[in-house]
């Protein structure tokens, strides 16, 4: 049998899914798994052994390339497409492969119309205004599969491990110190999600005095980053858009802890078996926040309401300098971890 796994996007529900792409093949393991995703995540899934072959659409959707790409997935006589993204081009993008048993969630009517079977998926905005109600199922019980059986994974080529010395030195890291990393980015124009770069920078000074080695990361934004940096009395070490994925995984598995907004290196961090804290503001992370991390919340009233921009910043304004501190001081003073779900 041929089995196609839709998921494209975003990153940390991408990190997610590996969870759901080894418990099909370890239910399936003498078939071929097909994965369709998007090319900006061709390092989180290419070292993967557990499909046959990955299909990346293109950046930007051109229509002769994708054209290419299911003409391909129709000679391939898929059997079973799984869609886990479960919006409505990825709806259709099953009707397009040709499968004959098309699984998936779906967010409008006209997307059930592309599938042989569907769950109505709940919007992270339905899910907080009925928290009490249960999940959707997963598409694993159309296969007759209870629920995920393995863990989330990072697939990490060996020589990257072999070479990641070389990056230490390169960017001149003290592993002599304690590494805690601070993530003050989100995805572009999400600043809702964002932190008080003056806080950013007390924090980091703070931990700094205290003899930490304190790593800024990220990507795409390092202007941002400086000038966070900028507010600071000390020097910590910048390493955004100085890491690829591979990397960034690597820096976060050894690093102690990692302080993040709602964005995937919390993800990356219970995965790799760091510790790490996400500063919550207007979304829920009783929803979003994986299990293994810590997270700070206020709720003012009126979040979460997952807007991409606010005028006042009233949740994130209730978070303190200090609560996150003595929270981060109390977290790396466990000699071991209790607050992820895998050991190092």
């Amino acid at each position: 049998m041929k089995i196609l796994i839709i998921k494209t996007g975003a990153l940390g529900d991408m990190i997610g899914a590996s969870a759901f792409f080894q418990t099909v093949k370890e239910n399936f393991p003498e078939d071929s798994i097909y994965l369709l995703t998007q090319e900006i995540y061709r390092d989180v899934v290419d070292a993967s052994p557990v499909f046959t072959k990955i299909f990346f659409l293109p950046r930007g959707y051109k229509f002769f390339q994708l054209l290419r790409i299911f003409t391909k997935l129709r000679r391939l006589r898929i059997d079973m497409v799984l869609d886990i993204q479960g919006n409505i081009k990825t709806n259709f993008y099953c009707s397009l492969t040709g499968g004959k048993k098309r699984y998936g969630s779906y967010r409008r009517r006209a997307g059930r119309l592309f599938l042989t079977k569907g769950i109505k998926r709940r919007t992270k905005k339905q899910q907080a205004k009925h928290p009490s109600a249960k999940p959707s199922p997963s598409i694993l019980k159309f296969l007759g599969i209870e629920g995920h059986t393995t863990r989330p994974k990072l697939w990490i080529p060996e020589e990257k491990r072999r070479s990641f010395p070389n990056f230490v030195k390169d960017q001149n890291l003290n592993e002599s110190r304690e590494w805690v990393l601070m993530h003050p980015l989100t995805t572009k124009g999400y600043l809702a999600r964002r932190w008080l770069n003056e806080r950013c920078a007390e924090l980091a000074d703070k931990l700094i005095n205290d003899g930490y080695e304190v790593l800024f990361i990220g990507a795409g934004e390092s202007e941002y980053v400086e000038s966070i940096i900028s507010r600071m009395k000390n020097t910590p070490k910048n390493l955004t858009d100085k890491t690829d994925f591979h990397n960034l995984c690597l820096v976060i598995e050894k690093a102690s802890l990692v302080i993040t907004m709602d964005s995937s290196p919390l993800h990356i961090s219970v995965v790799a078996g760091t510790q790490a804290i996400g500063i919550f503001g207007s979304t829920d992370p009783l929803i979003i926040c994986p299990k293994g991390a810590e997270y700070i919340y206020k709720a003012v009233g009126c979040n979460p309401c997952y807007k991409k921009i606010c005028a006042d910043m009233k949740c994130m304004k209730a978070i303190m300098v200090d609560e996150v501190y003595n929270k981060a001081k109390e977290m790396l003073a466990q000699n071991e971890s209790e607050y992820s779900l895998f050991n190092r």
